[in-house]
């Protein structure tokens, strides 16, 4: 049976991200009540993934759950504005220095731009998290490495896949591979298995299940001249086709009540979308969302200039629960309250004497059916 560890503790399920470009995540469950905080190494397999706990920590009784994030985890945090001015030009690598060192995150000097790449005579840098900047300079030309933490700025090798694996199925038609091996850390993006080259990596291990991988691909080359003529034909008569589709998306920092997103399959050819507005679907709802966690991306009317998040992961996910949920309700019948967030099981109600419903005297507690879903305040 594979296995998988973090910080010498075992694993009982786990998934690894690892995009084209962009920060690699992963997301863990642990049999034990354990407390992570910090730097920490996993390990699936062979592969060694070294980042940051962004989330997560004791779920139901004697289970974890952890969301980490390669390297720092630090390139959602906003940084403020910042102008260069040189009259022989502002470099790039400055640039990029400037933003690793202000965010906390670390990057492989050999891999900056050369001394004669430049953004301008005078550069301006908005209020925005580190990684919008980066992506602003670099394109889609950075990285953060999983195994030692490091950001690179450079596109992953194109490499053919030598490791032994088996092969379950090839959808060519959505550039889709799904296989199986106990060798898993030399497929990362860039490997080429089955005339597809890797744009996106899953690796998810589970008790009794082994270990499967996802490949999503690149993109269809341009080979075939009826399809290329075909997709042109197909664009020009439907500009708006991509804004038509839902998208998954992983949060990368909250500012206010909106989200800052990067996608989790960059093969779906969509950017990072900053400041994204969500509409949950219930009136009055609002919350604070879990760093790491995924949601669905649409576009209102098919337009670029309109993503909001639509949706949310399910019961089954690890970002299944927001930090903080708050319901704008007009008041409580029984308590004469206006109440202002959802109560859970053992949550602690605080009621100060003198409100419109008069002085409440006793406990405050809350009751709930099987299953633990709240039904009432009781006084």
């Amino acid at each position: 049976m594979s296995t998988a560890t973090i910080e010498n503790q075992n694993v009982t399920d786990a998934r690894v991200y690892l995009p084209a470009w962009g920060v690699p995540w992963a997301e863990v469950s642990l049999d034990a009540e354990a407390t992570l905080r910090g730097r920490v190494t996993l390990k699936v397999a062979d592969l060694v993934f070294m980042g940051t706990v962004m989330s997560g920590g004791v779920g139901p009784v004697g289970r974890s759950s952890f969301r980490i994030a390669a390297g720092a985890g630090m390139w959602g945090k906003k940084l403020p504005t910042k102008s260069y001015a040189n009259d022989a030009g502002v470099k790039t690598s400055t640039v990029i220095a400037d933003v690793a060192r202000e965010s906390g995150e670390t990057v492989d000097a050999a891999t900056l731009p050369q001394a004669t790449s430049r953004v301008g005579y005078g550069w301006t840098r908005e209020a925005a998290p580190a990684a919008r900047i980066l992506q602003l300079v670099s394109t889609d030309r950075w990285f953060v490495d999983h195994v030692d933490g490091v950001t690179k700025i450079k596109s992953r090798a194109i490499f053919p896949l030598t490791t032994p694996v088996t092969v379950q199925s090839v959808d060519r038609a959505r550039e889709l591979v799904m296989l199986s091996t106990e060798t898993i850390a030399p497929i990362i993006p860039g490997a080429s298995i089955e005339g597809i080259v890797a744009a996106d990596v899953m690796h998810e291990v589970s008790v009794g299940g082994g270990i499967q991988t996802t490949i999503w691909g690149n993109g269809r080359s341009e080979t075939n001249r009826a399809l290329s003529a075909l997709r042109r034909i197909l664009e020009a008569l439907d500009p708006a086709r991509r804004y038509r589709a839902m998208y998954e998306y992983r949060v990368v920092s909250q500012e206010g009540e909106r989200l800052n997103l990067q996608p989790i399959r960059t093969s779906t050819g969509m950017p990072d979308l900053p400041r994204v507005p969500v509409r949950p679907g219930t009136p009055g709802a609002k919350a604070t969302h879990k760093l790491g966690a995924r949601v669905t991306v649409g576009f209102v009317d098919a337009s670029p200039a309109m993503p909001i998040v639509m949706g949310f992961e399910d019961a089954d996910g690890d970002g299944f629960l927001p930090d903080e949920v708050s319901i704008n309700a007009s008041g409580d019948v029984e308590l004469g309250l206006a109440v202002g967030r959802v109560l859970r099981v053992g949550d602690v109600l605080s009621i100060t004497p003198g409100n419109s419903g008069g002085v409440v005297a006793g406990t405050v507690s809350v009751t709930a059916p099987i299953g633990g879903v709240p039904t009432k305040v009781k006084a």
